[in-house]
């Protein structure tokens, strides 16, 4: 599973070339040329490498889909997580917020206590109250959940 996922985001980057050749191949298995006696198949004679092209051309089409589909799942995936974000972020406490928000202020613990009025060891229990309900164990890590 892991080898798939980092081959599909290695040729994130050529998707749109991908859909350009299953175009181009797309239309090259149903090429016809205009003569003075009349319209010729490409393939007329080689029907078996007009089935290859389709085939190539189907295949591409569902490399295609497979990176739509990876880059869909990732999207949901990570908007999944900012809502978990927000929903442990919505079990602190009144306080527990506002340390919060002074914290991704980037506010040290002295300057948080004062501006809160609460003894240091205070804002400490709330800062570990904090880190406890986002499950994280530093300010970086708080930093991480956005409101």
């Amino acid at each position: 599973m892991e080898l798939k996922e980092t081959v599909l985001n290695h040729i994130y980057n050529y998707q749109k070339l991908i859909l350009a050749f299953a175009v181009f191949f797309l239309f090259l298995g149903v090429g016809f040329t205009v003569k003075p006696n009349g319209v010729n198949w490409f393939w007329e004679g080689y029907p078996v490498i007009a089935l290859l092209v389709a085939g190539l051309s189907l295949l591409l089409a569902f490399v295609w889909i497979k990176i739509e589909k990876h880059k869909i799942n990732k999207t949901i995936e990570s908007i999944q997580h900012v809502s978990d974000n927000t929903d442990k972020v919505d079990m602190l406490t009144n306080r527990q917020k506002q340390v919060f928000d002074l914290i991704l202020q980037n506010k040290s613990n002295k300057e948080i206590s004062e501006e809160l009025f609460i003894e240091m060891s205070t804002l400490k229990t709330h800062i570990n109250k904090i880190y406890k309900t986002l499950n994280v164990g530093s300010r970086r890590e708080v930093r991480s959940f956005k409101k």
